[in-house]
């Protein structure tokens, strides 16, 4: 890649950090990967695009990505709820059950492949799950496009859903963010690590990510390039040895772009076109999803004494900013809703191999 390739990678991440940014403000769903991917297959699909991003810079995204998920482990959260996280433990897993026997039937119906057609439908990850879908001989540009809309779909449901579900006057619950106990939200946002001293917080970070890819080869771990790293950081924040290093604001956006523009440059004109006929199919599947969820959680609430709706958005199949920021409306158990979406994202993700290496056998080849 010349100096000028270069520098056309940077304007573009800086132009779609701009409007990335507005459509936050804006509540727009996982703004910084979609619209990356969106831009990247322009270009692609035009014959624009740069020289494609170098495979060394994509590895150490998944290793900073890896790092971003470990951070998420907050141990006085789940202490703090108590022998009801086992049962709302139990719902998560059907949860994920539930997201693979949907797969299924809509591999089954749109002629996807199953590798493709259940990472696309798995609740919860979508920046990890779209990032390891090469690996696990999944479609990167199907796995995007259905992650994506289901994040949409489930974040324009979650609140109407939720809305229904409680059937009592809210209660005020301790304050709790996804990843909370390693990043200062009060940081200005061109901060790029959790806190205050960003030269130690990001060689912290720098250093995981060495020692975690490093650490996932050695022991053998299917993409060590994501797995290692958020394992190893998982148990450093556990411990709680140190904090801060997450990347965060800027940095964490930056990698969502990056990751974005990588899936992006793989789309052509006739996946598009593929895809397009995928949306009502995928949203009856989503929808469905969403609904089997729910049900889940009405069941549970006759079981436990935790309001409904928070089950529901504890268990919601994905879109966890939407879900944050209406939980924060609603009044709702943040701690709970936190910690179970936290498990349920950690335990996808050291389950993810093994679950494609059992669904390998069922693979249809790709088709491009």
């Amino acid at each position: 890649m010349n100096l000028r390739q270069a520098l056309t990678w940077v304007a573009l991440a800086g132009a779609v950090l701009a409007g990335a940014t507005l459509l936050d403000r804006a509540g727009f769903p996982a703004p910084q990967m979609m619209l990356a991917i969106i831009v990247g297959a322009g270009l692609a699909m035009t014959g624009k695009l740069p020289k494609p991003l170098p495979s060394q810079l994509n590895l150490g995204v998944q290793g900073m990505l890896g790092v971003v998920m470990g951070s998420y482990l907050q141990i006085s959260l789940l202490t703090s709820i108590g022998w009801d996280l086992l049962p709302v433990a139990a719902v998560t897993v059907a949860t994920v059950v539930l997201s693979i026997v949907v797969a299924l039937f809509f591999s089954r119906v749109t002629k996807v492949d199953i590798p493709t057609a259940t990472l696309g439908m798995l609740a919860g990850g979508s920046a990890a799950v779209v990032a390891a879908a090469d690996e696990l001989d999944a479609d990167p540009r199907r796995v995007a496009f259905m992650q994506y809309l289901r994040v949409a779909l489930v974040a324009l449901s979650a609140p109407a859903i939720a809305a229904i579900l409680d059937d009592e006057e809210g209660i005020s619950y301790s304050t709790a963010t996804l990843g909370g106990s390693v990043t200062d939200p009060s940081l200005p946002y061109w901060m790029i690590v959790g806190r205050g001293d960003q030269v130690a917080g990001i060689s912290t970070a720098i250093m995981l990510c060495v020692m975690g890819i490093w650490v996932g080869r050695r022991i053998g771990l299917p993409n060590a390039a994501l797995l290692g790293p958020m394992l190893l950081t998982a148990l450093l924040t556990a411990a709680g040895i140190s904090h801060g290093y997450a990347p965060t604001h800027l940095f964490k956006d930056l990698l969502f772009v990056l990751i974005g523009f990588d899936v992006g440059s793989r789309f052509t004109r006739r996946v598009v076109c593929e895809m397009m006929r995928m949306i009502p199919a995928m949203t009856m599947a989503v929808l469905a999803l969403s609904g089997l969820v729910a049900a889940l959680a009405l069941g549970l609430g006759y079981f436990v004494e935790l309001e409904r709706s928070d089950l529901y958005l504890a268990t919601t199949p994905g879109g966890i900013n939407a879900v944050l920021a209406t939980a924060d409306k609603m009044n709702a158990n943040l701690p709970l809703i936190t910690s179970v979406q936290t498990i349920r994202l950690l335990l996808m993700m050291l389950m993810l191999p093994m679950l494609m290496r059992g669904l390998r056998r069922f693979t249809v080849p790709i088709t491009v």
